[in-house]
């Protein structure tokens, strides 16, 4: 899809200005005869691409889960209050102080005045929002209840949130406590260690082992803290752009899928976040394979992914869905496989889904409480171990030293 601004006259001679959204001059043109205008100009927006650039790679300008669950619940108000949409998304662009945001606004809202349909708008932004956003407001325009709909992807955006928030404040006091023993560790390494090299080279005394591995360590970190510094960006680039690619996900996924500990708790998560998607979805009025494709491309996860992959492939031959998720009695347990074939034969799918849900969510709270009463002692006893070896490599040789004295 290409941007075309164009200038044309109505039937009473007045001038038109505007921009639409098509494929070629001739879509315009159509376009325009259709609305009883007669084009003067119709031409391509060379849009400025290096400010597109630089908007993509914005960091603090990225849209962030509670700038959508924020534009929802504010859509949904005005619209229930009687509102367009166009006249909507008007007030949210000036209310707006996100530039990204303000952008894809006004963009969906000139694709809207061109004919198109919200749930079109937004899908050219679709790695900004989330696929079951898209669903949902699609479904919501063919039932002809875009209101509740809205209303319903709020709620679910605000579980989501809520969801993501339990998972960092979890992890918010062990990252914490990893800092500060890093810090505590770099300190003895780079400031204590190489003032008593030379204590200990002028001594002549033989060093323990556990020294010199400590002093080896302490010589390679204060040899250049140029190449330090590198070192720590590509650190941090691995962690924060790494893990977004897909080899990055992969590689995590692989690792964390793997850990005794928080392999039940990522299970239990994306159990949580397929039934409520797919509960929400259905409810909105889409069918289940649609609902199936929009939750598997949203879950992020894998493996669920790739099994709900599967099961779809089944589901389009016929087989009923608590059949097919039996194939994958490791990911998908049998108290959900029951209830699922519950819900087919009711007819209170959505339902049983969201129960589900909502049952899990509460696994997950607790999973995470043991989880970070198992990681606290544990980062607390490392980070005693590393203090004291670096202690006691300090303290071993002063004692031979002073021994040597008596």
């Amino acid at each position: 899809m290409t941007t075309f601004i164009y200038e044309a006259y109505n039937k009473e001679g007045v001038i038109k200005h505007g921009e639409y959204e098509g494929d070629d001059h001739k879509e315009v043109v159509e376009y325009l005869m259709k609305h009883d205008l007669s084009p003067i100009l119709v031409k391509r927006l060379h849009s400025d691409s290096f400010s597109k650039n630089l908007l993509s790679f914005e960091f603090f300008n990225s849209l962030k889960p509670v700038d959508i669950l924020f534009f929802v619940r504010n859509l949904a108000t005005m619209i229930k209050a009687g509102l367009s949409i166009v006249e909507s998304i008007d007030i949210l662009i000036r209310d707006s102080e996100k530039n990204k945001m303000k952008k894809i606004l006004q963009e969906a809202q000139a694709m809207i005045k061109n004919g198109r349909h919200i749930s079109d708008a937004f899908e050219k932004y679709s790695n900004s929002f989330p696929s079951v956003f898209i669903g949902m407001l699609r479904a919501g325009e063919m039932s002809g209840q875009l209101d509740k709909t809205l209303d319903e992807l709020g709620k679910f955006l605000a579980k989501e949130y809520d969801l993501r928030n339990k998972i960092k404040s979890a992890l918010t006091y062990p990252v914490i406590l990893l800092t500060a023993s890093a810090c505590v560790v770099a300190l003895l390494l780079i400031f204590v260690l190489p003032k008593l090299t030379k204590s200990f080279a002028q001594s002549g005394v033989e060093l323990p082992m556990v020294t010199k591995i400590f002093l080896g360590i302490s010589d390679v970190i204060t040899w250049s803290f140029t190449a330090d510094f590198v070192f720590l960006v590509l650190v941090v680039y691995f962690f924060i752009y790494f893990r977004r690619t897909a080899i990055g996900k992969k590689f995590f996924f692989f690792i964390i899928s793997r850990t005794p500990v928080a392999s039940a708790l990522v299970k239990k998560v994306a159990l949580v976040r397929f039934a409520r998607t797919f509960s929400n979805l259905i409810n909105s009025g889409l069918g289940a394979i649609e609902s199936l494709e929009l939750t598997s491309s949203s879950i992020g996860n894998r493996s669920y992914s790739f099994a709900i992959d599967k099961c779809l492939m089944d589901i389009k031959n016929g087989v009923s869905l608590s059949d097919s998720f039996k194939k994958f009695p490791d990911l998908f347990p049998q108290m959900l496989i029951s209830l699922m074939s519950v819900g087919e034969r009711t007819g209170t799918l959505q339902n049983i889904l969201g129960i589900f849900a909502d049952f899990y969510e509460e696994e997950v709270d607790d999973n995470l409480k043991r989880l970070t009463s198992t990681i606290e002692p544990a980062l607390l006893l490392l980070m005693g171990l590393l203090v004291g070896a670096i202690a006691f490599a300090i303290i071993l040789p002063i004692y031979q030293l002073v021994g040597n004295f008596v």
